[in-house]
């Protein structure tokens, strides 16, 4: 009898973890598509997309919501559909070649034949939600010349904007906006030094 409890309980545990890993929902940020209206492409820059630092609290594969100013909640059931260090460069290069008509575009660690002229790092502080539908993004963007001697320019960007609703999808197009609107500025600035003296 005990024999028989005990395999009864070991499927209902097994059964418990099959469902819980199959309810996992996965999410990706969105790029801008090509009929955004762009930028002048005329003498487009090479364009290096190099460091995108993240704090360790976000460099993980659960999507991570703000409870209050101290706590967070890390969601086992709603994650990313591959690292956040790889999704964010990647877009934001997608992005970029929309805003900028530049295709010579690179991710870190770049072909030994590309040469980029203007080279693109960020240092983030914040990219996740609030309880209250706020989601917010705090970077740091440098910006180097390298035809200008390696010549640097480093700002802060802080962006908010309110989600559509309340649930995980709604979180994540809102971040979606928020790198978009983020890789408007960078282009700004990019096309803004890609005529050197």
């Amino acid at each position: 009898m005990r024999g028989w409890v005990a395999v009864i309980l070991t499927l209902a545990v097994l059964s418990g973890c099959r469902s819980a890993s199959s309810g996992v929902a996965y999410y990706t940020l969105d790029a801008l598509t090509a009929q955004t209206t762009p930028m002048p492409s005329a003498a487009a820059p090479a364009i290096g997309i190099g460091a995108v630092m993240l704090p360790d609290y976000l460099d993980r594969p659960q999507l991570v919501m703000r409870t209050t100013p101290n706590a967070l909640r890390i969601d086992e059931f709603h994650r990313w559909a591959g690292p956040l260090s790889e999704t964010l460069p990647r877009v934001l290069a997608e992005n970029l070649m929309v805003l900028t008509g530049s295709v010579r575009i690179a991710r870190q660690p770049w072909d030994v034949g590309f040469q980029p002229e203007i080279l693109v790092s960020l240092q983030i502080y914040r990219f996740e939600g609030f309880s209250d539908g706020l989601v917010r993004l705090v970077t740091a963007v440098t910006l180097t010349d390298r035809r200008a001697g390696g010549e640097s320019r480093t700002w802060t960007v802080d962006l908010q904007e309110k989600a559509g609703g309340s649930d995980y999808s709604d979180l994540v197009a809102a971040q979606s906006r928020l790198w978009a609107a983020l890789s408007r500025q960078i282009a700004e600035a990019v096309l803004l030094v890609r005529q050197p003296g």
